[in-house]
């Protein structure tokens, strides 16, 4: 009973300090990045006809999968100008895809921070270079504020986004939004935002289903009035990110990251239809309004990306140098263990957990948050090595073959990271497929705290740690040492060696 008691005080430790430390580590796994330079796309540099100077209508349909782009309204506008595939690139969350949109540079030449709200507008944002640029959202009027629009609707009193909106108001809006949408789009202003959000949130609320379904039905009855509203504008149609089946985005998953996007009228000398980029969709929407684009931004005319997809081009990747670096980090950690460890499966562990996770979890990403399999599987690994056994029994060995691997997995993970750099002032840089850091980290460290906390346990419970165990009063060690004077841990015990020599000894007949 004694060596479980240690590890349930251990699961105890753990779980609050995960929970004391749940708010620090959503920060800091969404904080603003260093800005990285984008290489040119494919047919950079290419000429293309000039697009017409017009009015600009933007309709965002949050979370729309492609593979749930479909509806009357919506295929009527592709059909008259560009059906495209749009590849939003990293990471899939609102705000920073459409930083994209409204700068053409990609979140990591901005480094914009993984979140829905920022302290101050983005810069270089194309709505603060347009006179009477006006927003109409369901909610999330912080984007929108961040994307630098001098007129937002609803008033923050009816953003059921923040927490502290008036429940009257945003009733209110519910019902006005499509009206209010309807007339800004029939304005006279040279860019409007329309940003349809219900689509988003009931794939959150239950997936890819049927409520998501009916959200979808009902924004592409929108679309069509609002179409109808400015028939002789640029529109262009797209969403910021696709959902899972189940509900969830923010990682580089394609059913995620590609979605499907309109542009009408037809650009000069564009097909019908094109795999295009993010910052292209841009570079088109800065063009119509009579905006330059930023000196590093990389979009192309339509024309021309139509021409020249380079899929995957906008999408960070770690270096080979640290990539091969982290690898061997990890070899050389297991190799520790594998030296160290007593038992062995102190090293086997890791892997295990690492496979279980991938089994049940899902390869680590932020479109599957899954930090409680990766607490449950640390819990289940660090009981590997520490349950079977001598009770009672602890050894450094064992202790070493957990923190090795643990300690080795967060060096890798941070040099692919490049969290090297930010240690010396700058700030990481966000990599697909290793965006879920921060639950490598729980993985990783999760081991390490219920060794400590086990130790601490074992104290509590009144399990030695130290050394030899002591045979209860009138019993038998036989069990817990063998006959070879070692218990079952291989620790000799000078005692028992002791009393033996002195019995040859005195067999032989011998002084000394």
């Amino acid at each position: 009973m004694r060596r479980f008691a240690g590890a349930l005080i251990a699961l105890a430790i753990v779980a609050a300090a995960l929970a004391s430390g749940r708010s620090w580590i959503a920060e800091l796994a969404t904080a603003a990045g260093a800005g990285e330079a984008q290489r040119p796309l494919a047919g950079a540099g290419r000429s293309a006809p000039p697009v017409a100077r017009t009015a600009v209508r933007v309709v965002i349909l949050d979370g729309l999968s492609r593979a749930d782009a479909r509806g009357g309204a919506l295929e009527a506008l592709c059909a008259a100008g560009m059906d495209l595939i749009v590849d939003v690139g990293f990471p899939t969350k609102s705000l920073p895809v459409q930083s994209v949109l409204w700068t053409g540079l990609t979140a990591q030449q901005s480094g914009v921070a993984m979140r829905n709200q920022l302290p101050q507008p983005l810069p270089a944002a194309l709505p603060a270079h347009v006179d009477g640029a006006r927003a109409v959202v369901e909610a999330w009027t912080s984007i929108a504020g961040a994307a630098g629009f001098a007129a937002i609707a609803p008033p923050v009193t009816a953003d059921r986004a923040r927490g502290d909106g008036d429940p009257t108001a945003i009733a209110a809006w519910r019902r006005d939004f499509a009206t209010a949408a309807r007339d800004a789009v029939g304005s006279d202003a040279r860019l409007v935002l329309v940003h349809v959000l219900s689509i988003d949130e009931a794939g959150h609320r239950a997936g890819r289903g049927a409520a998501y379904r009916a959200e979808i039905a009902r924004a592409d009855a929108l679309l069509g009035e609002l179409r109808a509203a400015a028939p002789d504008a640029t529109w262009i149609v797209v969403s910021d990110h696709g959902h899972l089946d189940g509900g969830g985005h923010g990682d580089a998953e394609a059913s995620v990251r590609l979605v499907r996007g309109c542009v009408s009228p037809r650009p000069p000398g564009a097909p019908a239809r094109g795999d295009v980029h993010l910052v292209d969709v841009s570079r088109h929407l800065h063009d119509t309004l009579g905006v330059a684009t930023p000196a590093a931004a990389v979009g192309r005319p339509l024309a021309i990306a139509a021409a020249a997809p380079d899929p995957g081009a906008t999408l960070p990747r770690p270096s080979p140098i640290a990539s091969a670096a982290a690898i061997v980090i990890m070899m050389l950690g297991v190799a520790a263990a594998l030296r160290w460890g007593r038992p062995r499966a102190a090293a086997v562990a890791p892997a295990v957990v690492a496979l279980a996770y991938v089994v049940v979890g899902g390869a680590p990403s932020l479109s599957a948050r899954s930090p409680a399999i990766a607490v449950a599987l640390g819990a289940a690994a660090t009981a590997i090595t520490l349950l079977p056994g001598r009770p009672g029994r602890l050894h450094l060995a064992r202790v070493i073959a957990l923190l090795v691997p643990a300690v080795t997995a967060l060096i890798a993970a941070a040099i692919v990271a490049r969290l090297p750099g930010a240690a010396l002032g700058g700030a990481p840089a966000r990599l697909p497929f290793v965006t879920a850091w921060w639950q490598i980290v729980v993985a990783a460290v999760t081991p390490a705290l219920l060794v400590g906390a086990a130790l601490a346990g074992a104290v509590v419970s009144g399990a030695r740690t130290s050394g030899t165990r002591t045979a209860p009063s009138g019993g038998s060690d036989q069990g817990v040492r063998g006959p070879d004077n070692r218990d079952r841990s291989g620790d000799l015990h000078p005692d028992r060696s002791v009393r033996s020599a002195d019995q040859a000894v005195r067999r032989s007949g011998s002084p000394c």
